[in-house]
């Protein structure tokens, strides 16, 4: 009896260390830096990519399998290198470009086993074009598109600019170097706001989302001149649902067809009216004046900080500085007329040049049209 008894506080011991271990484990696996924390830190990040480019360049197929190749970067004095697995990724992109975007997956056991999380997928937004000087301009236009997303929303991608060296493993193409930016695993981002992705979200209720964070999307979207995104077939927008209330939120991403970047083979929403890339379309559902006012103050106290970060990245050139500084102001000063008018009707007011526009699988009365 006593034996199976010392037995049995044993067995009890052990589970309770394994237990704790586990506990201890899985909580420093959340509060590790990430692998896209390590490569924070400096305006720009300068990577390496070694990989066949060949068979990356020669892969048309919307489900390309991976293939191998290595990242590495300098971190401090260190120099951090990553065996990895990369592909091409995206829908239309890959149609257009010469040069297609990239997804990057690290081996989770090796990240672990560094002291970093578990997240192990990132984007890279790579260069479009062969054309060295628009290539870099329109990654940095749409670069630029994400900052201004973090100022004004903690909903949003976090995004890393890289000057990214290419070189071939097979020896066919010489070596070249490109902008970049990387965006972070979006279960990173899923985490940092304290949700779950919903991924049958599709054609959800306004009324089940987060008026604000709702408004906020809505409106940097109109902000930047994106009519290239729709809510309820999620196309260039993620859904998460809040952990605390259930709201849903929206995220947004890929930039690349709005008015700032005006990317070359960007064209106009014509379904939706759009004539050009840079006309705005406001693709918010119905909001009260009060939900809107709310939406529209942020931006107006936002104003100086995203007219700042605009003119203080000077990897761009000044003209295209003033450009895009100059698209914002013509935003700022329809919202100041709207102001003016002490903020009646306004959702009518900044649907007045589209006021039948209606995005993909919405319904024509979240979007204030009647009788379509």
């Amino acid at each position: 009896m006593h034996d199976y008894f010392s037995k049995y506080l044993n067995l009890r011991r052990l589970i309770v260390v394994f237990l704790f271990a586990l506990s201890q484990s899985l909580f420093a696996q959340i509060n590790n830096p990430s692998i896209f924390d390590m490569l924070t830190g400096e305006d720009v990040r300068e990577i390496t990519i070694s990989t066949d480019l060949v068979q990356l360049l020669s892969t048309a197929e919307l489900d390309a399998e991976y293939q191998y190749g290595t990242f590495t970067f300098e971190d401090g004095n260190a120099l951090r290198s990553f065996d990895i697995k990369l592909r091409p990724r995206g829908k239309f992109r890959r149609q257009v470009c010469e040069f297609p975007p990239i997804k990057l997956n690290f081996p989770k056991s090796v990240l672990l086993n560094r002291g970093l999380s578990k997240h192990d997928k990132l984007k890279l937004v790579t260069h479009c074009t062969d054309d060295k000087d628009l290539g870099n301009e329109k990654v940095l236009r749409e670069y630029l598109a994400y900052k201004l997303y973090q100022e004004l929303s903690p909903y949003s991608y976090r995004v890393q600019l890289v000057e990214v060296q290419y070189l071939d493993t097979s020896g066919r193409i010489n070596g070249f170097r490109r902008y970049g930016f990387i965006i972070e695993d979006t279960d990173e981002m899923i985490a940092r706001i304290k949700g779950e992705e919903c991924e049958d979200c599709t054609y959800a209720s306004p009324q089940s989302f987060d008026d604000m964070a709702s408004g906020v999307h809505a409106m940097f979207q109109y902000l930047i001149g994106n009519a290239d995104y729709s809510i309820p077939v999620l196309r260039n927008v993620k859904i998460v649902e809040r952990n605390m209330d259930h709201k849903l939120i929206p995220v947004g991403y890929d930039f690349d067809f709005s008015g700032i970047v005006e990317a070359p083979y960007a064209i106009p929403a014509t379904y939706l009216g759009q004539l050009t890339v840079r006309q705005r379309i406001y693709l918010g559902t119905v909001a009260t004046d009060t939900q809107m006012q709310e939406v529209l103050e942020l931006f107006f106290a936002k104003k100086e900080t995203l007219l700042s970060t605009v003119a203080r990245f000077r990897l761009l050139p000044s003209t295209d500085r003033h450009a895009i500084k100059e698209y914002l102001l013509t935003f700022y000063a329809q919202a100041e007329m709207i102001r003016r008018n002490d903020y009646q009707l306004v959702y009518q007011q900044l649907r007045q040049e589209h006021p039948l526009a209606v995005p993909d699988g919405g319904t024509a009365s979240d979007y204030g049209v009647v009788g379509k």
